[in-house]
């Protein structure tokens, strides 16, 4: 970089420090405050708690067994695709549209500006990676009582440079749209190879901290809570070369990003800013969702046309997520975790809750035709069905989709031995009607429409502590239902399991008939519904 450029880019620094205003900085002290400081009282009160929890032997045990190489390396492992495919479509470099347009339009040096930013990243991603390993602290210190400060060390370091690791390889993904469409097509194998480190068991648990990366930062903290690992030195080795390799990678690549790139993603983030602004989650998907389409294109997928006029609606949904896989891709592991959750762990009432949760998550990937429905309720007086008909139509196609990858899913967790076979014919029975309940459930979130000004209103009005409650309990509709729906059906099961066969068999009539009078209230009050205003 010439003299003239170094002193025009000093230049440009010293005049925007100079108008920063001393709110801002003040903003920024007091959000960093608080962040530290809750953190802080949350790390202290779960240390308390699980130190005082009288379930301490087993989880040690199984921490101690094996079980945090496992956990540790699919945490990290799921960090990084998250990091990676974030930076698909924002990254660790984003600029605001003015700074596009007057900044790097500029006869200025780009890979210096770029630097700057990318630095920011590197320690923004070092920061998130030590706040992670502090919560991984905190609970194996409160469930073994190891010594504290090797474990302190080997919880910070390995997850920070980690996430070091992430940011720098963020920006080689950002800097180039092939990597980042290899990134995208390829989360399914991550996914895949996470999911074999949580369940390779005894084989697992030796292969996990020499897996990559991801298990490489395990390894210290499994040796420091006491674990067995003699190979932690190379692990960490191995790790800090590869972070610094990717660093400098990172830096020698920064003039190499386009200008058409940076103002892409500089419009997204604005975009993002004002979605989180106004408390809209789906604009700010609907965002990503773009962002990830003109990088891998539309699928121009056909399907026959249906004969009869009910089936159109089934059928245009059905187009629809053929177009878009990676909602049905999503759909699948996250019912698939759900269910292999339960499976694995079929006495845990707190697992099955989450369980629930979880798959609701994934059926509401497949009802985004629905919700699109619902945020152009004008467009639905075109059709010839009343609008909770129009609603109940929109849940066949997830429902019919759902059923079969529940039917795929419970099918491979016997295959696993996970699920007795006595109990598959329960499970395959169960697929259907827990599809419904599911999908339902997402319905009844979906078809109301976007968060409106109404309802941002009524919370503002309702104070400091109704608001936010509002809001959550609006945003919450959804799971709350799938808990109310499925959670007292799966309680009964759990309660009569490992009875003589008549009251298990008792037990599950019992359950039947809860999960139908549900199905049939869902159905019900979806149909009487009347298009959002």
């Amino acid at each position: 970089m010439s003299q003239a450029s170094a002193a025009t880019l000093a230049f440009v620094r010293r005049h925007r420090r100079a108008h920063r205003s001393p709110q801002q900085r003040s903003d920024r002290f007091t959000g960093l405050y608080t962040v530290g400081l809750y953190t802080a009282i949350g790390a202290w009160i779960g240390f308390q708690a699980l130190r005082q929890s009288p379930a301490r032997g087993g989880s040690s045990v199984w921490l101690a067994g094996g079980g945090l190489a496992r956990a540790g390396t699919v945490v990290l492992l799921l960090g990084l695709l998250a990091a990676l495919r974030y930076a698909t479509w924002q990254g660790p470099v984003v600029f605001s549209a003015p700074d596009v347009h007057f900044l790097l339009g500029a006869p200025l040096p780009r890979a210096e500006l770029v630097r700057d930013r990318l630095a920011r990243g590197l320690l923004l991603g070092a920061g998130i990676g030590a706040a992670l390993g502090l919560g991984a602290f905190v609970l194996l210190e409160a469930e073994l009582g190891v010594a504290a400060w090797p474990l302190l060390a080997a919880a910070l370091l390995g997850p920070a440079a980690l996430g070091v690791l992430a940011a720098a390889l963020g920006w080689l993904v950002e800097a180039s749209p092939a990597t980042a469409r290899v990134v995208l097509r390829a989360s399914p194998l991550v996914l895949a190879v996470a999911a074999a480190a949580w369940l390779g068991g005894v084989a697992a648990v030796k292969v996990d901290p020499w897996s990559g990366p991801w298990g490489w930062g395990v390894g210290p903290l499994v040796a420091a809570a006491g674990g067995h690992d003699p190979g932690w030195p190379v692990q960490a080795a191995l790790l800090a070369a590869i972070t610094a390799a990717a660093v400098i990678a990172a830096w020698r690549t920064a003039a190499r990003v386009t200008l058409e790139e940076l103002e892409r993603r500089a419009g997204t983030r604005t975009g993002l800013g004002a979605s989180l602004f106004t408390a809209d989650p789906r604009g700010a998907a609907l965002l990503r969702h773009e962002a990830v389409r003109g990088l891998l294109g539309v699928r121009r997928l056909r399907l026959h046309h249906p004969r009869h006029r009910w089936l159109a609606v089934p059928w245009r949904d059905a187009l629809s997520l053929l177009r878009a896989p990676g909602r049905v891709g999503w759909a699948l592991v996250l019912c698939g975790g759900g269910v292999l959750t339960v499976a694995a762990a079929p006495d845990r009432r707190l697992l099955a809750a989450g369980a629930v949760v979880v798959a609701y998550l994934g059926a509401a990937q497949l009802v985004e035709p629905l919700r699109g429905e619902a945020d152009q309720p004008d467009a639905s007086r075109q059709f010839p069905w009343r609008w909770g008909d129009l609603i109940l139509l929109h849940t066949v196609t997830p429902i019919l989709t759902l059923t079969v990858a529940g039917l795929a899913l419970s099918t491979t967790a016997t295959l696993l031995g996970l699920l007795p076979g006595a109990a598959l014919g329960m499970a395959l029975a169960a697929c259907l009607p827990v599809a419904a309940a599911l999908v339902g459930s997402a319905a009844i979130a979906g078809q109301r429409g976007r968060l409106g000004l109404d309802q941002l209103v009524t919370a503002s009005a309702m104070g400091e502590l109704g608001g936010p409650m509002y809001l959550a309990r609006w945003f919450a509709t959804g799971p709350l239902v799938a808990l109310v729906v499925l959670l007292p059906p799966v309680l009964v099961l759990q309660g009569a399991a490992g009875r003589p066969s008549p009251r298990f068999q008792a037990a599950a009539s019992n359950a039947a008939f809860l999960l139908v009078v549900a199905l049939a209230i869902q159905g019900g009050w979806l149909r009487s519904r009347h298009p959002p205003a």
